[in-house]
């Protein structure tokens, strides 16, 4: 199976810089239109089933995308953001005054830190690819795309390089970007990351109309 992982467009708390975790925060204009030029980037690679993260802004973007492509919506649970428990809607300053314990142990071993009333990136990752096993369980020779969190997404590309989750400080995942990889019973490869040149006319306006 061919997985194309997209990162679900801007919300306001990305545009704030806020943490975001599983919260019901919807698509800026800015983040529809990532959406729908990610449907377009998407529209000849032969996509035959979308799938979901069941948070808003996932959904958003997904359903922005399944209207381009003509393809119905598939709700994956699994594939949600890390539950950031009580640092959500913070920012960094307010983060690093608060929880500086954590913040320590995060910046030693991000894997392993338990966000405060949260998840491990452990935990996000062992969800996360059972859920796209089940997936490849019913497209094993398929062109399938899920949208998804950026934390999620970087996960899932540390399993398929087979390096600590932490090493997900060495690549970005940006609002918007498409990233790949192929399932197959031996083991996933990664076969595309953080691709954002589908964006460029969207990233132009915006700064036309000053955002």
């Amino acid at each position: 199976m061919k997985l194309y992982l997209v990162r679900h467009g801007e919300t306001q708390r990305n545009r704030e810089r806020l943490v975001q975790g599983q919260g019901d925060q919807g698509l800026t204009e800015l983040g529809m239109a990532q959406a729908l030029a990610v449907a377009r980037a998407l529209a000849g690679e032969g996509v035959t089933a979308l799938y979901h993260s069941p948070v808003k802004r996932a959904l958003e973007s997904a359903a922005a995308i399944g209207l381009e492509l003509g393809l119905d919506l598939q709700a994956a649970p699994g594939l949600e953001e890390m539950d950031t428990g009580e640092l959500d809607g913070l920012s960094s300053q307010e983060m690093r005054s608060r929880y500086p314990e954590f913040m320590a142990l995060w910046a030693k071993d991000a894997g392993s830190a338990r966000l405060p009333g949260g998840e491990t990136l452990a935990v996000v990752q062992e969800r996360a690819w059972k859920a796209v096993q089940a997936i490849a369980g019913k497209h094993p020779d398929g062109v399938v795309a899920v949208v998804s969190h950026n934390f999620t997404i970087c996960t899932l590309v540390c399993k398929a390089l087979d390096m600590p989750i932490a090493g997900f400080r060495q690549f970005r995942v940006d609002l918007g970007s498409i990233s790949a990889l192929e399932v197959t019973a031996e083991r996933p490869r990664l076969a595309l990351l953080n691709s954002t040149f589908h964006l460029a006319e969207v990233g132009a306006q915006a700064a036309q109309e000053g955002r």
